[in-house]
């Protein structure tokens, strides 16, 4: 999901310059079980409640129970018992956490690398208090849940077709994906439990002006003890697929390739994709959807050093060995050019490696990332693991602002070598770098790969994944492209291009926006079909996943639940997915492109990173001041199974 920056300039110019140093408050000790090394698990326990009270609706359709928490693969030795020390607790996922008035790190490569339990506390001390969740239990629902009455028709037939009359003689191909989208930060909650090393995100959202509402994702959805709810949920609405990350920092704490595996993170996925499997449900599994250890940061810097390529690929290949078989398809990173251009920007601009800067930091951070895809690539092939592999692109080619201004053509050819090609060219086409890149950035800032890397590049995805949920015109900087090609003081570079989302006619918007908090994104169906051709076209794969899209139902986040019935009726996040699909399937049958599956983002409401909890992206409502947490059905989920029920060949 994208990213947005909340902060001033002034802000990010007051901070470039302090002095990283963590000053935080200790939180809860952890008691660990050794096993044989190099594995520890740690378990934290505590005093939880036997049940989990559903609302009468849930309660009605057998959508909540409660059992015992069960981890799959026993311990070989029993947890030690451990009374938490205080954790920060306000309202069920609104955590708000005592934010100072500066960031503050520790100096990168001067925390100790302690593996023991002391260490692993060291680190959330960095962090500072999390929220505890209000159960630690896992919710076994009554299955199957039962779907309420669905929404009655919106418009008039005359004006708006019911989802099964959209184009209603055209099918998806056999085998179609019909899936939702999930991250593990954004909804997994549970963040300090069962023996999870804090992340990135973890120290992030406790960042001034980092987070829009200040909230953090300690207890958001809390995925982690209701996926067995949340998979029925899915599965009653015929959904097929499931696309869900894996926390790194759930298996290996400490991030490293030298440091313990975490069983119970491995447990805990493993019965995560067990379930979606006897739901009928495929599971899609990225390693990576940008929550980087935060052990990794404080050693080396993260994705800015070339450390960060071995540990990945160790961390890949652990996963690899413990799920192959059960799942077939993979993604190594997720929008790794959105994750690259985060890092380049406040508070991450308090955490890289000796010798980058601000400037430089998304360009590291893409020369090792790549590589890191490429290794994590080439020892699934070497593994002989079952299924495909790719990773996520994002973003779009764009349309020139005006046609036939040759600083607007080249410009879109500008938007389209930095936004995807960075990635998508190496990977599908030459092994290097778009020749745009090259052109602009100095090897200091983007390496040159070398003629071996350029092998071990090139051909390292089974197909092609794009995020695409809209598209702009783009044109060139006010006072000419040339003028800021040749210009690195210049305010537009090195991308040298503008995204524009108004046409150069009349000033029309280029289609409905979303959530002022989602101001990139507008509603743009009519250029899908463009924008897929492009795709193939341009990085040809015998196989297209829809990756990413969806829509933030404008000021959804500030309605209360006693306004259900208004967050329910997600008029214009239905229109989207409706109008998308169709011109989908149009894409599939009059253009001839290959694509084989279509993902909603998301599943359900959820912490969507700069704009926290109050931008929702959900096609289910997440009540947050509720300790239960209820899911409730919004139109568009409903819209979303009808339509595919109608389309999707048996």
């Amino acid at each position: 999901m994208y990213l947005q920056y909340w902060l001033s300039a002034a802000i990010l110019c007051s901070v470039l310059d302090s002095v990283c140093s963590a000053s935080v408050s200790a939180s809860a000790s952890v008691s660990p079980v050794v096993q044989s090394s190099p594995t520890i698990s740690y378990i934290a326990s505590g005093t939880i409640s036997s049940s989990v009270s559903a609302s009468p609706a849930e309660a009605s359709s057998g959508a909540i129970s409660t059992v015992s928490k069960s981890i799959s693969g026993a311990l070989n030795s029993a947890p030690s018992t451990i009374t938490p020390a205080p954790t920060l607790t306000t309202a069920v996922g609104k955590s708000t956490p005592t934010i100072g008035t500066t960031a503050s790190f520790p100096d990168v490569g001067s925390f100790p690398r302690d593996y023991s339990p002391s260490g692993l506390e060291k680190l959330w001390d960095v962090v500072g208090p999390v929220e505890s969740p209000p159960f630690t239990i896992t919710v076994v629902p009554q299955t199957p849940v039962v779907l309420p009455s669905p929404p009655p028709a919106l418009y008039p037939s005359f004006y708006s077709p019911n989802p099964k009359d959209i184009l209603p003689n055209l099918k998806f191909p056999k085998g179609f994906r019909f899936g939702v989208d999930t991250a593990a930060y954004q909804v997994e909650g549970a963040t300090k439990d069962e023996g999870k090393g804090p992340s990135i995100w973890d120290w992030v959202s406790r960042q001034p002006g980092a987070i829009a509402d200040n909230s953090t994702a300690d207890v958001v959805d809390l995925h982690y003890y209701l996926y067995k709810e949340d998979i029925a949920r899915i599965s009653a609405l015929g959904i097929n697929t499931h696309s869900f990350s894996i926390s790194w920092s759930r298996i290996y704490p400490f991030g490293t390739a030298d440091s313990p595996v975490n069983q119970q993170g491995l447990n805990h996925y493993a019965d995560v994709i067990d379930s979606h499997l006897k739901a009928n449900i495929t599971p899609v599994v990225t390693l990576f959807h940008w929550d980087t250890p935060l052990a990794l940061e404080v050693y080396y810097g993260g994705f800015t050093s070339p450390n960060i390529t071995d540990d990945f690929i160790n961390y890949a290949k652990t996963v690899f060995t413990a799920y192959n078989g059960s799942v077939h398809t993979w993604y190594t990173f997720n929008e790794p050019r959105v994750f690259c251009g985060q890092v380049g920007s406040y508070p991450f601009n308090l955490t890289y490696a000796p010798g980058v800067n601000i400037s430089t930091a998304p360009y590291q951070c893409s020369y090792n990332l790549l590589k890191a895809h490429a290794g994590a690539v080439k020892v699934f092939r070497e593994m002989k693991i079952t299924g495909e592999i790719a990773f996520k692109s994002d973003d779009y080619i764009g349309i020139p602002w005006r046609a036939n201004n040759t600083d607007n053509i080249d410009a879109v050819e500008r938007h389209a070598a930095f936004q995807i090609g960075v990635f998508a060219d190496p990977i599908f086409v030459t092994g290097d770098w778009p020749q745009i890149l090259k052109d602009t950035l100095p090897p200091d800032y983007l390496p040159r790969l070398t003629e071996e890397e350029k092998k071990d590049i090139q051909g390292t995805a089974d197909f092609f994944a794009i995020d695409a949920y809209r598209t702009f015109y783009i044109a060139a900087p006010p006072d000419g492209l040339s003028a800021c090609i040749n210009n690195s003081s210049h305010p537009d570079w090195p991308t040298c291009n503008l995204e524009t989302q108004y046409d150069s006619n009349a000033g029309w918007a280029v289609g409905p926006a979303a959530d002022p908090l989602s101001d990139w994104l507008q509603a743009t169906p009519q250029f899908l079909r463009d924008s897929f051709r492009e795709y193939h076209k341009r990085w040809p794969s015998p196989k297209i996943y829809f990756s990413e899209f969806g829509f933030a139902e404008p000021f959804e986040g500030v309605r209360t639940p006693p306004e259900i019935y208004h967050v329910t009726e997600d008029v214009d996040r239905t229109n989207y997915y409706m109008t998308y699909l169709g011109e989908l399937l149009l894409s599939i049958h009059e253009d001839g492109i290959p694509v084989q599956g279509a993902f909603a983002w998301a599943m359900l409401d959820n912490a969507e990173w700069g704009s926290g909890l109050s931008s929702r992206f959900g096609i289910q409502f997440v009540n947050y001041s509720t300790p239960t947490l209820e899911r409730t059905y919004k139109r568009s989920a409903f819209a979303l199974s009808e339509f595919f029920k109608a389309h999707l060949q048996d």
